[in-house]
């Protein structure tokens, strides 16, 4: 066990090289085809076609697997409120655990559903740049796995650490204890 765990960090932490190189290459697209195309439409009064098309794919690409990156950092907005007020170590850390399991379970399960408007969209292009639609939909079937996998890698050690109490404070609990955040 203790062999495929070290097998799984490794791989996860080249996925995660991959996703932030991958994220950071999209952001540059999307801000050179926004340079290029703002100073071509004053300048020269043209537009591209295909460049608001390219910049919405880039962006919703960004989005879907950049989640994963800040899932693995466990900063996505949640409501823990409830998982805030309560006291004791080993409920918080089974809320936790319940509601990441909860997160991956739907990103999961909303996969057939990816895979389908990928199949549907499959023969249409889009019409800036005549790409095919189900890229535009693959970016939740990969964004949605990354998100599924950052989670299964921070899920072990924050739960061991909110049941055994050394988890850092919250942000909700710095505030109420009146530190600078």
């Amino acid at each position: 066990m203790k062999k495929f765990i070290e097998i799984y960090c490794k791989v996860d932490d080249a996925i995660e090289k991959i996703v932030k190189w991958f994220c950071a290459i999209l952001l540059f697209i999307m801000i050179c085809v926004c340079f290029v195309n703002t100073v071509s439409r004053y300048a020269f009064h043209h537009s591209f076609r295909a460049a608001e098309e390219i910049v919405i794919l880039c962006a919703v690409w960004v989005t879907c697997v950049g989640a994963s990156l800040t899932a693995r950092e466990d900063d996505h907005v949640t409501l823990d409120l409830l998982q805030e007020l309560i006291k004791s170590h080993k409920v918080r850390a089974v809320l936790y655990a319940l509601t990441r399991a909860l997160t991956c379970f739907f990103l999961i399960a909303l996969l057939p559903a990816a895979f389908k408007m990928i199949k549907i969209y499959a023969p249409m292009k889009l019409t800036g740049t005549g790409w095919p639609q189900w890229v535009l939909y693959s970016s939740y079937v990969v964004g949605s796995i990354a998100m599924a996998l950052g989670y299964l890698r921070i899920l072990p050690g924050k739960v061991k650490a909110l049941w055994n109490g050394t988890e850092e404070k919250s942000e909700y609990e710095k505030i109420n204890e009146g530190e600078e955040t």
